[in-house]
């Protein structure tokens, strides 16, 4: 079977789709430059390549005992990549083991410590190594000795004073192995990691360059500018940098977990806008049913998965359940209440604020201004907020959600801290405030055609979605609107205007991120209804001149203009 047949699929995928691109990053493929994707093959039984985890001598200590369990289960993968040494037409053949998720566990089991020591070796490869050998030695190496020095020295050895001891002992295992030509894989045996990567030359480069940085390695370290870390070494503060490279390295993981559940919310409306209302219950509650089954009978990672997206999926059913009683004029019945109430823990505000929109559509403003207050009180420098709206991404992360993130369990932190863009499939409409509802028809020109693709239609382009923030202060302005309390009517206006002069907003406003336009859209009817058309018309404007095509604002500029300039032309 040829490694090319995801290349294969890919292109016939783009030429179904009228799509033309694609990125490749070695065996990735992509269609944004945010993610790398790359497909695999995984493995039925563990390979006896992989064996050598579990069969050489080793103290013991390293790796952990579950660890070596979770590895026995075998996530191996074959990955589509030939070996860069083969003649060409032998490497379309030839697929690559990967360990990945091995290496991911081995990895969450180094302690701060050592942590601390394989940053300092990545610093010291590119400020020393890089300038002379590029990435042809990489952080992969660096990683792999790391694993040896761990396997090999003590664990008292890991202490802060000993820090440089540990990093010199590190670089004495590449320099054997640049001086033997081989550098062993840490979970897989008779596989040289040098291959196709250094030539002779570049190894005896490396080897010089090692040798060079272990006999003054003080020096090389005092001098290094990244992040300070000389300054801080000199200072003797190196070890309050722990917490900021722990923060790096799992900020990432918890937004790519955020933007998987976004993108499972989005197919899953996408599949039911193609459905009548009827097989839309039924497909969810299939998706609803399935998931149940994994939070019993899954692996532990199903488990988790399974608790982050069941309240989403809840809440999806709830509305379409509610739009139905608000057609029929009838009142929501207390199942569907008790389904929206399972949905509030979908994150931080998602569910609640959906709730809040139904309470509003059926006419229950006292309640909706209760749950919004809730909501706002929620808001806090402790919270993340996310979309993963393709071409529209974001993640805005403060320092003080971090910080929290270090100690708090990854699932309750994405309930609890995490807040997303809100999505409504058409069935949904009902729960929708009508102004908004207009956001699911934003094509309507072949040159608005022309700039969809195949992706933006089968994610957020033919749904209602908007940001938590500028959703939650919109709904505060028509209830208080409804409840005639005009000082809160208009603080929720200041607060919309607000959310676009500072914080998230005016990062969003300068990058185009997120559904920034239909914030501007529902900020521009709240001054349609405070009759300042003129602000309206501004607003309007502005979101078309930072999205020109797919765009309803342009039915919003005409319908300003023949319901209010026409009529003030017929009085003059």
């Amino acid at each position: 079977m040829s490694n090319m047949y995801f290349d294969l699929i890919a292109e016939q995928f783009n030429q179904r789709h009228g799509l033309d691109m694609m990125i490749k990053h070695g065996p990735s493929i992509s269609w944004t430059d945010e993610i790398d994707t790359v497909y695999a093959l995984p493995c039925n039984n563990l390979p006896k390549e992989c064996e050598v985890l579990f069969k050489r001598p080793r103290p013991g200590h390293f790796p952990k005992p579950e660890t070596l369990e979770y590895a026995k289960k075998g996530p191996v993968f074959f990955i589509p990549q030939g070996h860069p040494n083969s003649h060409p037409n032998d490497r379309k053949l030839q697929w690559r083991l990967s360990t990945t998720l091995t290496e991911q566990a081995l990895m969450f089991d180094f302690t701060e410590i050592q942590l601390l020591v394989y940053i300092l070796l990545k610093m010291l490869r590119i400020e020393c190594i890089k300038p002379k050998l590029g990435d042809n030695f990489s952080t992969f190496h660096i990683k792999t000795a790391m694993l040896f020095t761990i396997e090999k020295l003590p664990p008292q050895t890991w202490h802060i004073e000993n820090m440089v001891f540990c990093a010199t002992d590190c670089i004495n295992t590449l320099i054997q192995w640049a001086n033997h030509g081989v550098c062993p894989h840490f979970t897989m045996g008779g596989v040289n990691l040098f291959d196709g990567k250094l030539s002779d030359a570049d190894r005896k480069k490396l080897e010089a360059s090692l040798t060079n940085v272990k006999k003054d390695i003080m020096c090389f370290i005092c001098n290094l500018k990244m992040d300070m870390f000389g300054m801080l070494v000199l200072q003797g503060n190196v070890y309050n940098t722990k917490q900021k490279h722990q923060i790096q390295a799992l900020a990432p993981i918890w937004g790519k977990i955020q933007i998987n559940t976004h993108n499972f919310i989005m197919i899953m409306n996408t599949q039911a806008n193609v459905l009548n209302v009827n097989a839309a219950v039924v497909y969810i509650t299939n998706n609803l049913t399935n998931l149940c089954a994994l939070q019993i009978n899954g692996s532990e990672l199903q488990r988790e998965a399974a608790d982050l997206l069941l309240p989403f999926v809840y809440g999806t059913l709830a509305n379409i359940m509610a739009s139905t009683c608000i057609v029929l004029r009838q009142p929501v019945a207390q199942g569907i209440i008790n389904l929206y109430q399972l949905s509030f823990e979908c994150d931080l505000m998602s569910g609640k604020l959906k709730y809040a929109s139904m309470l509003y559509s059926s006419g229950q403003y006292d309640q909706a201004a209760d749950m919004l207050n809730l909501c706002e009180s929620l808001l806090g420098p402790d919270v993340g907020f996310i979309c993963g709206s393709n071409n529209r991404s974001y993640v805005c992360h403060s320092y003080t959600f971090l910080v929290k993130g270090l100690n708090t369990n990854t699932v309750d932190l994405l309930r609890t801290s995490y807040t997303s863009c809100i999505k409504f499939c058409k069935h949904e409409l009902p729960c929708v405030p009508e102004h908004l509802q207009y956001e699911m028809y934003r094509t309507h020109t072949e040159k608005d055609m022309e700039e969809r693709n195949y992706l933006l239609e089968l994610t957020w382009m033919d749904q209602v979605v908007i940001d938590n923030v500028p959703f939650l202060y919109y709904l505060q302005y028509l209830v208080y609107r409804k409840k005639d309390n005009l000082p809160r009517r208009l603080l929720a206006i200041f607060n919309l205007m607000d959310y676009f002069n500072k914080g998230l907003g005016k990062e969003l406003w300068e990058k185009s991120k997120g559904h920034v336009d239909t914030a501007l859209h529902v900020l521009a009817h709240c001054w349609e209804l405070e009759n300042r058309h003129d602000v309206a018309w501004h607003l309007y404007q502005r979101s078309i001149n930072m999205f020109p095509t797919n765009n309803i604002a342009w039915v919003h500029l005409i319908r300003l203009f023949r319901k209010y300039f026409c009529e003030m032309r017929g009085q003059a």
